[in-house]
């Protein structure tokens, strides 16, 4: 009975993926780099948007102000990183939770996906366990939209294959919900390439139908629901996304150059050995570190060999479809080491936008794990003595073979084997990070040596599966913990950076009317965790740290300008003592002006403003998307307002409406009369709001239909098994 408790996949993965992410489940340490200095802040201001009962649209927070729902990997449109916004308010313990739950449901997901191609309950759990502590995931953790992906892809494809051959609403539906999921909350590149891969199985699946013209008829419907419900779930997203393009360098197409960045190295195959070995800080591996890994696992990876020696295995059009996915995901991996990848470049949709081609590896992960535990399944399976004998024999070739390239490496790079002297066992994680390849190597080599010998002695029991599965266990622990100091987690304790990355429990204090500057200098990070505090101590401004890779380009130009230092010896809010048309700046002897572009005036010219020592603005309100002033000022003025001009920006004089002009290269300026005023600027891009009413108003029929399945399917079994209770 403990046993069947234990082995549940909804006990299992959890119970799992807490015992090997023991730093971060006991909150003893924490993610690092990009996870801290970008997914986590963004996290919290949609957090605090969100518990101030307002929509996360802007953020003031993040370089002079920023459209936060038209960033493509904030998730500021997705449920779910609402849900856990709602529930923890986004402390680390909550993000650490929500990390923790896209592993979990990453190996619950490939499981159940496993379960439906028929493989065995052990062969699935070892399968999705591989999938869940992947070379992809341990890589990827810093990159936290990634692991988000891994997740919804299993989910997808098993909705998406029950619907290519059920072809029922419900399975259509769920696909839709889980490519929005995909869309809203992960790496664009991955969902990009996600679409692809459906693609392709769509197309195997036709050409694999026996009346190819039947297939087309039934699955057109069920197409068109996943396209509805994708497109009614993301709308809001979907404007978002597209109306910010012209605004990012990103938004364009990119360079072949830039888009072949990050490449995996043909190098890294060495990753399916040992992963620690990869995470070396090698020239020739010509890869970011987090970019190397595709471990899938010793013993899954032995039978994957077993597969591609077993011609049987081939005849099998799935593992036929998913050996051929599997090469071409990795070819395209390497990226410019290789000729796919520049061809997809040229004639694939959407290849030419996004970088980072070892991000194919994902896919090319997922499909080998497929062929993997359908010889693993076939194996258990079987009452054939002739197959434990050969993969008996390719395990004992494998254990000669690893023995001899270890042999070799060890004679080639003999010089590089004996630690040096400047390693200190007192400190394990500097011990970690500074090893060397061939160090790394050697340090994993004898546990993935013991794994295949365990293995040849216990490959004829009955319950080889089991015994595989606590194999697999130890495995993903022990490498797991090789990958903790070096791409997963920081060197400062938990508590540490908890107590500089304290929230402030008043979501949106009123600015104070320092200068930029003087934010700037009290948002510097001495322990170089966050990147940037503006985020989190509520202060307006930028500093050298760029939080986001869509910043916008008027931003950017500002920053590069010679007025920048100026402006920012300026607050947030502030009158314009000059106003310039086309007017050159390097004499200025003002920091309190306004240039403004005016296309209708060809002169260069200035105008002198008039002020007396009476005007003042003092600020009243303040949030995420507005921000509410009380002004007096004797003369007609022109006041700047420090914040980006953005599409979707309104501003009211005594609540009637007036043009916002653009000043200062990038930020906002509005023309006020004499007298004492209320002023109000207020981010209210109607067309995102009244599509995310529609795209609410949709989620939730979504769900009550799927809850209504739910419920007739509950009592359908329910009725089934007890029949004595089904009416006369």
């Amino acid at each position: 009975m403990l046993k069947k408790i234990i082995t549940n996949p909804f006990v299992f993965f959890p119970l799992i993926t807490a015992i090997i992410f023991w730093p971060l489940s006991f909150h003893l340490f924490t993610l690092k780099n990009d996870a801290l200095t970008y997914y986590y802040p963004i996290r919290t201001l949609i957090s605090d948007a969100l518990n101030n009962k307002e929509l996360p649209l802007w953020t003031p927070f993040i370089n002079m102000g920023y459209p936060l729902h038209a960033d493509m990997q904030s998730g500021a449109f997705n449920p779910v990183i609402w849900i856990f916004s709602f529930c923890t308010n986004y402390s680390l313990y909550g993000f650490h939770l929500e990390f923790l739950s896209y592993l979990t449901f990453a190996g619950i997901g490939f499981y159940f996906l496993c379960k439906e191609f028929g493989y065995s309950h052990y062969t699935s759990l070892i399968i999705g366990l591989a999938y869940e502590f992947s070379g992809f995931m341990t890589d990827s953790v810093q990159f936290f939209v990634c692991i988000s992906a891994a997740c919804y892809v299993p989910f997808i494809i098993i909705y998406f294959k029950r619907m290519s051959t059920n072809y029922r609403v419900k399975d259509s539906i769920l696909t839709g919900l889980f490519l929005f999921l995909l869309f809203t909350g992960s790496y664009p590149a991955l969902f990009i390439i996600n679409v692809y891969f459906l693609v392709a199985f769509t197309l195997f699946t036709f050409f694999s139908h026996p009346t190819k013209w039947k297939y087309i008829t039934t699955i057109s419907l069920p197409l068109v629901i996943v396209f509805c419900t994708f497109i009614l779930l993301s709308l809001p997203a979907i404007i978002s996304f597209f109306n910010h393009l012209p605004f990012i360098e990103r938004g364009k197409k990119q360079s072949l150059e830039f888009a072949q960045q990050n490449s995996l190295s043909a190098y890294s195959i060495i990753s399916f050995i040992s992963p620690f070995s990869t995470s070396a800080n090698e020239n020739w591996f010509k890869t970011d570190p987090l970019m190397r890994s595709s471990y899938i696992g010793i013993i899954p990876l032995l039978f994957l060999l077993y597969a591609l020696t077993n011609k049987s295995f081939l005849k099998v059009k799935n593992n036929l479809f998913f050996l051929i996915t599997g090469i071409v995901m990795f070819s395209l991996a390497l990226g410019n080491h290789f000729f796919l990848h520049r061809l997809a470049y040229t004639i694939l949709p959407l290849v030419n936008t996004f970088r980072h081609p070892a991000l194919f590896r994902l896919f090319g992960i997922f499909s080998l794990l497929l062929v993997a535990g359908y010889a693993m399944n076939d194996v258990e399976n079987s009452t054939d003595p002739a197959k434990l004998k050969r993969l008996k024999k390719l395990t004992f070739y494998s254990l000669l073979t690893l023995l001899l390239i270890a042999i070799i490496l060890s004679l080639i790079l003999k010089n590089e084997i004996i630690i040096k002297p400047a390693f200190s066992l007192n400190n394990i994680t500097t011990l970690f990070t500074q090893l060397n390849f061939i160090q790394r190597f050697l340090l994993q080599l004898p546990i993935v040596l013991l794994l295949l010998l365990l293995l040849y002695f216990t490959l004829p029991y009955k319950k080889t599966v089991q015994i595989l599965l606590l194999f697999c266990i130890t495995d993903f622990f022990i490498t797991t913990q090789y990958s903790l100091p070096t791409t997963i987690i920081g060197a400062k304790k938990f508590t540490s950076v908890s107590g500089l990355l304290n929230r402030n429990m008043e979501k949106f204090p009123l600015p104070k009317m320092s200068s930029i500057h003087a934010n700037i200098f009290n948002s510097l990070d001495n322990l170089q965790l966050t990147g940037s505090k503006l985020p989190f101590t509520k202060q307006i401004g930028r500093n050298d740290y760029f939080i986001t890779p869509g910043n916008l380009s008027s931003q950017d130009k500002f920053y590069v300008s010679a007025v920048k230092e100026k402006v920012f010896k300026n607050p947030i809010i502030y009158f314009a003592d000059t106003i310039l048309y086309n007017f050159q700046v390097q004499h200025l002897l003002t920091d309190a002006f306004a240039i403004e572009d005016s296309e209708a005036s060809n002169l260069n010219r200035f105008v002198i403003g008039q002020h007396s020592t009476n005007d003042a603005i003092h600020i009243t309100n303040f949030s995420a998307n507005s921000i509410s002033c009380e002004v007096n000022n004797t003369y007609p003025s022109t006041i700047v307002y420090l914040q980006n001009f953005y599409p979707g920006w309104k501003a009211f004089i005594d609540e009637k409406p007036i043009t916002i002009q653009k000043a200062n290269i990038t930020f906002m300026a509005i023309n006020l009369p004499s007298g004492s005023h209320l002023l109000k600027f207020k981010y209210d891009p109607q067309v995102v709001k009244y599509t995310w009413y529609i795209s609410l108003s949709f989620m939730l029929l979504i769900l009550l239909y799927l809850g209504t399945c739910f419920v007739v399917q509950f009592f359908n079994t329910h009725n089934y098994r007890n029949p004595e209770r089904q009416p006369e």
